[in-house]
């Protein structure tokens, strides 16, 4: 592959990552608390033993995130819990798009 295709290659592949934005995350599970860290608006598992959810972060907004779990939705402020879904969550922080959560089940 020449230079200018390689080139364009990368610029395309940049402009793709640039539109889709960028997500991250971790789960971690110990003694029926997950601590999650996660990065821009998305879906995490979350698994405590048997007992599995879909928790859906997004929006996230200055000082607080909404939170959904099988159809139900709560608006939560940095250092507040909501049960949605079966779930309690405190939203530990949050800073522009990274969100720290503390999640149990409910």
């Amino acid at each position: 592959m020449s230079a200018r295709p390689a080139r364009l290659a990368a610029a395309v592949a940049l402009a793709l990552l640039a539109l889709t934005g960028c997500t991250s995350h971790t789960v971690r599970c110990s003694g029926g608390t997950c601590a999650v860290s996660l990065s821009g608006e998305q879906t995490v598992e979350i698994e405590i033993g048997t007992y599995e959810r879909d928790l859906r972060v997004a929006p996230i907004e200055a000082g607080a995130v909404t939170l959904t779990v099988r159809g139900e939705s709560a608006r939560v402020a940095t250092g507040g819990t909501a049960t949605v879904g079966g779930l309690a969550v405190q939203v530990d922080g949050v800073s522009g798009q990274d969100v720290e959560l503390r999640v149990t089940r409910a």
